[in-house]
C-alpha cells in the first residue's frame, strides 16, 4: 500500500495516517498480518517527524487495528477484517444516499465504480497503487 499525506489540508498528519490504514484495511489493500512500514521508514517517506507516525501507530494499536511486536514491527491485526467490512458497508450506504441526493441512480454509481475498478486494475498492472 502506498502511504501519502497532505500537510496542507488542515487535517493533522497523524490522523491522515490513521485514516490511510483504516481505509487500506476496509478496501483490502492492507491485509490481516501485513507489516506496516517502520516508524522511521514512514517518517522519512512522508517527510514528517517520527513522533507523528508513532502517535498514529499508537492510536491504531489502542483501537485494535494494528499490533506492535517488539523487535519485529507493526502489523495489521487479525480479526479486524469483519469490523472493517461492516464499516465499509455503512460507507456504501452513505454513498448511495449522497448519490440519490445528487440525482444519481445506483446504476450511475455502478458505472462509476466499474470505471474506478478499471483504473485500479491498470495502476496495479503498472506497479502503481490506488
Amino acid at each position: 500500500m502506498e502511504f501519502y499525506v497532505n500537510p496542507y489540508d488542515g487535517v493533522p498528519v497523524y490522523l491522515q495516517i490513521i485514516q490511510l490504514v483504516r481505509n487500506g484495511v476496509a478496501l483490502g489493500t492492507l491485509h490481516a498480518g501485513e507489516q506496516l512500514p517502520t516508524v522511521r521508514e514512514l517518517a522519512v517517506k512522508l517527510a514528517v517527524n517520527p513522533n507523528t507516525v508513532a502517535k498514529a501507530y499508537r492510536d491504531l494499536e489502542r483501537e485494535g487495528m494494528v499490533e506492535t511486536v517488539s523487535g519485529k514491527g507493526t502489523f495489521v491485526r487479525e480479526g479486524r477484517i469483519g469490523v472493517e467490512t461492516e464499516r465499509l458497508e455503512h460507507m456504501v450506504e452513505m454513498l448511495v444516499v449522497e448519490a440519490r441526493n445528487a440525482g444519481l441512480t445506483i446504476d450511475d454509481l455502478i458505472v462509476r465504480l466499474e470505471k474506478r475498478k478499471r483504473i485500479s486494475a491498470k495502476e496495479h498492472d503498472q506497479g502503481g497503487s490506488s
